[in-house]
């Protein structure tokens, strides 16, 4: 409020007064001052709004307006303190709304318990829509049943996982046979055949439906499948169709008021549709909460016994829940459990059990899934709460099935189902050098000689001597040796030790105690490979080469041997071997016997060969570099090239050349050609060859180009493309040339696109290029430049970001995210967003507003330092408020906060002007 008060009033008067009476006021008054009247900077939009409400336009005020101005201050300033006094009193109302919000949240958290937060707001919201608690709550925990607490007694996750779900709408669920007709259920009728219909009735109050030239049908209290069958026959009498021509469907469910208490989530009165059953209606409350009964859940119905409903039977058999149909002011009682008791260990299914009377440890256990196959039969373990002490009561299980009994358990009982303690000991086993090696069955009387039938003796055992390994007691093992072949040859042999249970027979074999070694042939050989080592030493270089398929034809003539050190792996010998000899005479010395791990490395020829290349570029078709032959000439490489383009300058080709010489320097020498259609070099020159490394480069003809074209759409008489006829030629000659402007041209929305080297848009006025052909806007058009000049547009184009557009119009035109208004003369950007938008929106900010002119130029609002003025509009602009930049994560607190430099600011709006004048002194000084 100093910032607009202050600016406003200096503006206007300063330039009216002397130097003598510019008064220095110190800036504390100022802020003092506002202060008192209670005015804060965040009203200064407002005190903006309603002085030009008042006619007072701030961006042009005129010295002979701050008498009146003065007295408009005043008035605003009371308005704005009597709004803020009103705003304090809705203030006070929301406080006491947000108590009553809080009151509903708890509410629905009491209902709901562990629910999170924002499925509370969630309810809230709908609550604030108009929908009832009930409905509320009901949608909301089918939404959030994942976020209730974890399942603590098995049936709860039924109600909990989205076992079945809600129907909120009467029409979502085709009921089936079983369903109980009603008043409000609308039923149709559909034949097709001899006779056609299709007519929907509803079900009065009365109970009964009443079709045309039919008398009425009674259909209250009916199952839907003897109703169908009913009417069938009814319609037969007046109607004719066969039996497979005939349908009768639910097209609209009626809506029932039930009521649910005890323990589950959400108690209360819940409408919904009757085609749900008393479990749908039990997930519309959350389902039973933790202490809740899942087995003994009452259905009580006004003149009939209550009816039990027990989840577990619905779960081993779904098709009891359609003997659950709810009626008109049903009551669903959900009462605590009596008693839970757990089971874990050996069981499919450990958790926590509701047993009913009668049931005891073997349904719990069939309740579990029943025992595993490791499970400890003989002494199942219960834990007791007794007489304030726990107690451990062993049962065995496998004793009471044999004499058909069972055992009573208690609320809160834990059944603990043991694995089998002890692992089998009956085996012996064999490994190593057999075909199956493994565990097997110990029989009495059995011996070495068994267990290795069983295993059977590889081709590779060793049987002079295994190892019979003994656990003893104290899990230590002896190792004895055995000799297999003396229990081979006589099984009578003391070798063939009589076994132990948990006795090993450890084979070994021949290849561990042999070391392995290879052969490698690699390099220009056909198939280089790796080969095993023979052990008799005979192979040598010409049994390798033709081991890998014999030498290729870039084979050089000599190989190297790498022979890794015998007791160094890392030393390395390189015998050279002249292969032409080796493979020649068989005895030579070159021939030599291959090594264990000996790799032969046949060396290529083309090792030795350096690659020569020329290189041709430049006004050819295919440029690039092409290998080096004594037979290539630069007719070859032109050929090769595709051919000189267009362009290309047949008499100025150059050739660069790298002059090589022994143990000099290399030069470059570059010679000028010409050739001739056909590519031949004309006179001495044609007998030029090429050399290693030559590039040729074809040079382009001097300022060779086609025809540039620019494009000229839009209100010209002669729009289309048109070729640049000179270097230098501008939009003027181009204009000229298009026959000139039409009467509908509208020369401030043109605008000058340019692709090349990707400038763009570029700023074009070309009413000024009109009026002066010296005009900066009257370019040098480039090839490939596009210039439209559309038709007059009268209109200005408001964005609706930034505005309150959404208080005026409808969404038709919201979904637009823009709109039109007429354009007005002299008026600024901000005029418009008062007059067609609504003003600035809540996130807008009125120092952020722009305006984009039709030939793309943008102009934003300046801001003289505390003093803002708003950009002009033309025909065809587009005005767009800014928003607001985001808070940053870390506010500085009002301590960190920089100080505003009043008096720089002041210098920097009013011509240096040396201070800010307070409120009061102004008006003093404007009254004298």
């Amino acid at each position: 409020m100093i910032r607009l008060l202050g600016i406003i009033l200096l503006l206007l008067i300063i330039p009216n007064l002397s130097p003598a009476q510019q008064i220095p006021v110190d800036e504390r008054l100022v802020r003092e001052e506002m202060r008192k009247r209670g005015i804060e900077e965040s009203d200064q939009d407002a005190i903006r709004k309603k002085l030009e409400q008042r006619g007072f336009d701030l961006d042009n005020i005129d010295p002979s307006q701050v008498g009146a101005l003065e007295k408009a201050l005043a008035e605003v300033i009371a308005e704005i303190e009597q709004e803020k006094k009103a705003n304090a009193a809705d203030s006070a109302a929301k406080a006491a709304e947000d108590v009553a919000n809080d009151q509903l949240e708890e509410k629905v958290r009491e209902g709901i318990k562990d629910v999170a937060k924002e499925g509370i707001d969630e309810v809230q919201d709908a609550v604030e829509r108009g929908d009832p608690l009930d409905k509320a709550l009901a949608e909301e925990i089918i939404d959030v049943e994942d976020k209730l607490p974890p399942t603590k007694v098995y049936g709860q996750n039924f109600f909990r996982d989205k076992s079945i779900a809600v129907f909120n709408q009467a029409s979502d669920v085709s009921p089936p046979d079983s369903y109980i007709l009603g008043p409000g259920d609308k039923v149709n009728i559909s034949i097709w055949g001899l006779s056609q219909e299709d007519a929907t009735y509803e079900i009065n109050k009365a109970g009964f439906i009443k079709p045309s030239v039919m008398p009425r049908i009674n259909l209250k209290g009916m199952d839907f499948g003897k109703a169908k069958s009913m009417l069938e026959s009814r319609f037969a009498q007046y109607y004719r169709f066969r039996p497979e021509e005939f349908e009768v469907t639910i097209t609209y469910a009626r809506t029932i008021t039930i009521n649910i208490y005890g323990e589950v989530f959400s108690p209360g009165s819940f409408t919904i549709p009757a085609t749900n059953t008393a479990f749908n209606a039990l997930i519309a409350s959350g389902g039973p909460s933790d202490i809740g009964s899942v087995r003994n859940i009452k259905l009580h119905r006004e003149g009939e016994i209550p009816r039990q409903i027990d989840v577990y039977e619905f779960m081993n058999n779904p098709s009891v829940r359609e003997d659950f149909y709810l009626q008109e002011n049903d009551f669903i009682h959900v009462p605590v459990a009596e008693r839970v008791v757990s089971i874990q260990g050996a069981v499919r299914r450990a958790f926590k059990y509701e047993l009913i009377e009668g049931e005891n440890l073997l349904t719990l256990i069939e309740y579990a899934g029943g025992l595993d196959d490791n499970a400890y039969r003989n002494n199942i373990q219960i834990k007791r709460y007794v007489d304030d002490e726990e107690r451990l009561i062993d049962v065995n299980l496998s004793q009471l099935l044999s004499n058909g009994q069972n055992f009573p358990l208690l609320s809160g009982d834990e059944v603990i189902v043991n694995v089998i303690p002890k692992p089998y000991k009956n085996f012996v086993s064999v490994d190593g050098a057999v075909e199956i090696p493994g565990k097997y069955e110990m029989s009495a009387g059995m011996k070495i000689s068994d267990l290795m039938e069983k295993g059977g003796l590889a081709e590779v055992a060793r049987i002079d001597i295994a190892f019979l390994l003994r656990t003893n007691a104290d899990g230590t093992v002896n190792y004895s040796k055995v000799n297999l072949e003396n229990i081979i040859n006589n099984p009578a042999s003391t070798d063939n030790i009589n076994l132990q249970p948990r006795d090993r027979l450890l084979v070994l074999a021949q290849t561990t105690y042999v070391d392995q070694a290879n052969l490698v042939v690699r390099g220009a050989v056909r198939n280089p490979s790796v080969h095993q080592f023979d052990p008799s030493e005979k192979l040598k270089v010409e049994d390798a080469i033709i081991l890998a398929g014999g030498l290729r034809r870039d084979a050089a003539a000599i190989a190297y041997i790498k022979r890794p050190s015998f007791n160094n792996s890392k030393q390395v010998e390189y015998l050279r071997v002249n292969l032409s000899n080796a493979l020649a005479d068989p005895n030579s010395i070159d021939n030599l016997v291959l090594k264990p791990n000996d790799s032969l490395q046949v060396l290529s020829s083309l090792t030795y060969t350096d690659e020569f290349f020329v290189r041709v570029s430049g006004a050819v078709r295919q440029p690039g570099t092409y290998k080096y032959d004594e037979s290539l000439n630069l007719k070859d490489v032109l050929t090769l090239a595709g051919g000189l383009r267009i362009e290309a300058a047949k008499s100025r080709i150059d050739i660069s050349r790298v002059v090589i010489q022994e143990n000099e320097p290399t030069r470059t020498t570059v010679a000028t050609l010409e050739v001739d259609e056909n590519f031949e070099l004309a006179g001495s020159q044609s007998d030029l060859q090429l050399e290693p490394f030559d590039q040729i480069f074809v040079r382009r003809v001097p300022e060779f180009q086609l025809q540039q074209n620019i494009t000229i759409n839009g209100e010209v008489k002669f729009p289309g493309d048109y070729p640049l006829i000179s270097d230098n030629e501008r939009i003027a000659s181009l204009l000229s040339r298009a026959g000139g402007l039409t009467k509908e041209a509208f020369l401030q929305g043109a605008t000058l696109y340019r692709p090349d080297g990707g400038t763009g848009y570029v700023i074009l006025d070309l009413k000024e290029v009109l009026d002066d052909k010296n005009s900066l806007y009257n370019y040098i058009l480039k090839t490939g430049d596009i210039i439209d000049i559309p038709k007059q547009n009268d209109l200005v184009t408001i964005k609706m970001t930034g505005t309150r557009s959404s208080d005026l119009y409808p969404d038709k035109v919201l979904s637009q995210g823009k709109f039109n208004a007429p354009f007005h003369k002299g008026k600024r950007a901000r005029y418009y967003v008062e007059e067609y938008a609504a003003g600035i929106g809540g996130e807008g900010r009125s120092r952020l507003i722009t305006v984009e002119h039709p030939n793309g130029q943008i102009e934003r609002t300046k801001n003289f330092g505390l003093f803002r003025v708003y950009p002009k509009v033309r025909k065809g602009s587009v005005i767009t408020v800014g928003k607001k930049k985001p808070k940053p994560e870390k506010e500085k607190s009002e301590k960190e906060k920089e100080e505003v430099d009043w008096n720089k600011v002041i210098a920097n709006t009013v011509a240096q002007a040396s201070a800010v004048l307070t409120l009061v002194l102004l008006i003093q000084q404007i009254n004298r």
